[in-house]
């Protein structure tokens, strides 16, 4: 069963929100050219970049948690951060120009991870999670909460529609899209909303697998430490049907340049090639575009893998049969040759890494749909790196969370 709790947020004074939070879904430029990518929140500059900072020396990490704390308590020091005096839960909803979505957002009990409740499609590396534990141990903060899925349930449906037709919201709102906020603070709600999800007997991990490894290995250290367990992480749940996975494309910069003719017969081993008049963006499954050299192809895989749900997807097919045997990428998660975008602006920044690398090579992939995802991990199989670009992708700094007392 799904385990939440209520809790006290640190949450940005609507007086500065905007000049702490950026609320524009936010694009990693891929093409190497800084203009493509928008700016970084205030907030995640000042609470979270520091940590990050390469090459990595225990003087360096030490002087960046101090900046940290340091510049913590200035942002709650003079009220451009504020500490909720009492904890609740929150409904958030997230508005673009043609659709919305809308979830709880509250803290998850990591038991839930330990003890199977929560299922995973991804596999993590190791560094990132010893880097996110170590933050997590030296600032006790979260700046950005896992997003979590699970199938609608009708009591947490009714309490999300009462709460979000009251007025008593806070708002966030820059280049057309918003963010809002209701709390939820009175104990009978926050009782029936626990109940709730006290029956909902399988949830799904969409996004933060290296958050949520790293904060069960930290309080699986803690217990064995003796010291004070970090025993929740902040989350958003949201609904299968208010999930939202857009297309995680592909682009090759091939070492050396290829030549037309030579990589479509190479092509055609597999895949059913076919020229078109017209970018293609794939729709349906086993469709995949290609674009070099001004061209575009649709190309059909001749042969689907069975036995497995995470094979037969799209994204492996094109591993599997393209990228490996062809331009020998068998890592792709860190041949630098291998580019992955996705989102709304996958399509410039193809346009953009085209324009500045004359012989890429682009493959457009359908997006997974949300029951691929719940396939996959419910067969305890893993995605494909990169295989999903799920929203919403919550700013940092719209609800913080610290472990512990000031």
């Amino acid at each position: 069963m799904a385990s939440i709790r209520p809790f006290k947020a640190i949450r940005p004074n609507p007086h500065y929100a905007d000049r702490l939070v950026h609320t524009t879904p936010q694009v990693q430029s891929i093409a190497g050219d800084p203009s493509v990518a928008n700016g970084l929140p205030v907030l995640k500059v000042a609470l979270e970049i520091g940590a990050r900072q390469r090459p990595e020396t225990p003087e360096g990490q030490a002087r960046a948690y101090e900046d940290i704390e340091e510049t913590l308590h200035e942002l709650l020091g003079d009220d451009r951060l504020l500490l909720e005096e009492e904890p609740g839960i929150y409904v958030y909803e997230v508005v673009y120009r043609d659709y919305r979505q809308t979830g709880i957002w509250a803290l998850t009990d990591l038991d839930d991870y330990t003890n199977g409740t929560i299922k995973i499609h991804e596999l993590t590396f190791a560094d990132s999670v010893r880097r996110i534990k170590n933050y997590r141990r030296r600032t006790r903060l979260e700046g950005s909460p896992l997003l979590i899925t699970y199938k609608p349930h009708i009591t947490i449906n009714r309490i999300i529609a009462e709460t979000i037709r009251r007025k008593d919201k806070t708002s966030l709102s820059t280049d057309g899209f918003s963010h809002l906020l209701w709390k939820i603070d009175d104990d009978r709600t926050i009782r029936e909303l626990i109940n709730a999800f006290s029956q909902v007997k399988t949830t799904y991990l969409a996004d933060g697998h290296h958050r949520l490894e790293s904060s069960a290995k930290l309080a699986a250290e803690q217990r064995t430490s003796r010291e004070p367990v970090f025993d929740t992480i902040s989350t958003l749940y949201m609904a299968t049907d208010q999930l939202r996975i857009q297309q995680f494309d592909r682009v090759v910069i091939p070492s050396p340049p290829v030549e037309i003719t030579e990589l479509l017969a190479k092509v055609n081993e597999h895949f059913e090639v076919m020229k078109s008049v017209c970018p293609i963006q794939p729709c349906r499954a086993h469709q995949i575009g290609m674009y070099i050299r001004s061209e575009w192809f649709e190309l059909v895989p001749r042969f689907v893998p069975r036995g497995s749900f995470a094979s037969a997807l799209d994204a492996s097919i094109l591993q599997e049969q393209l990228l490996s045997p062809v331009f020998g990428i068998d890592d792709p998660a860190n041949d630098a040759r291998l580019k992955c975008v996705g989102g709304s602006d996958a399509v410039s920044e193809i346009e953009a890494v085209i324009r500045r690398h004359p012989e890429a090579i682009a493959f457009t992939l359908c997006p997974l749909s949300t029951d691929e995802l719940l396939n996959v991990a419910d067969a305890g199989e893993v995605l494909p790196p990169k295989s999903t670009w799920i929203d919403p992708k919550i700013p940092y700094g719209l609800l913080l969370y610290r472990h512990g007392s000031f």
